[in-house]
């Protein structure tokens, strides 16, 4: 990892350059490679700050943090990085069925090269509805399916109690039924 680190306004001491690297260092299992890290520590008046950009691999995330002792807030920025990159992850793991956005690093780690600050911290539903699964066959779907003003119809399946989805699949209206696993 390329760390580099900024003193404004202040002395510039090495236990503090120590201190912000190994706080760093325990972020670097959440991706696969840290490019960079900078790190910048500045004194305003009685407020002791401590900024950090971190680049790897298209994520860029930031974190300042301000409090009256130096090393206090380069616990919170490396702590809110540390949120941030496990927010990131838990969204990359929602949307692994979007591979063209998204690429697989080699030990697994996905990668986002589109992320944005500024992206939300949820996504929500337009829309919700809640839906009692009913047992049935195939042939009992396949009537309600086309009676339904549904694409398609989740059911449990009689003999198994399986998840199941029946949708019509192209314009000449083939059904196709979709076996759901947990």
């Amino acid at each position: 990892m390329q760390y580099s680190v900024t003193f404004r306004h202040m002395e510039p001491s090495d236990h503090l350059k120590k201190y912000g690297h190994d706080k760093l260092a325990r972020l670097e299992k959440y991706l696969d490679s840290v490019l960079s890290a900078d790190v910048t520590f500045s004194v305003d008046k009685f407020r002791h700050k401590a900024e950090v950009v971190l680049t790897s691999d298209g994520v860029k995330l930031k974190a300042l943090e301000e409090t009256d002792d130096m090393y206090s807030a380069t616990d919170l920025a490396v702590d809110k990085l540390e949120k941030q990159l496990k927010r990131h992850l838990e969204k990359l793991k929602g949307h692994k069925s979007a591979p063209a956005k998204r690429a697989s690093g080699s030990n697994g780690h996905a990668q986002d090269n589109d992320f944005d600050e500024t992206e939300p911290d949820v996504i929500t539903a337009d829309r919700t509805r809640d839906q009692t699964l009913s047992r049935m066959n195939l042939a009992e779907a396949a009537e309600l399916l086309a009676h339904s003003s549904n694409p398609f119809v989740v059911f449990l399946d009689h003999e198994d109690g399986g998840l199941r989805l029946l949708h019509q699949s192209g314009k000449e209206g083939s059904l196709e039924l979709i076996r759901l696993h947990g």
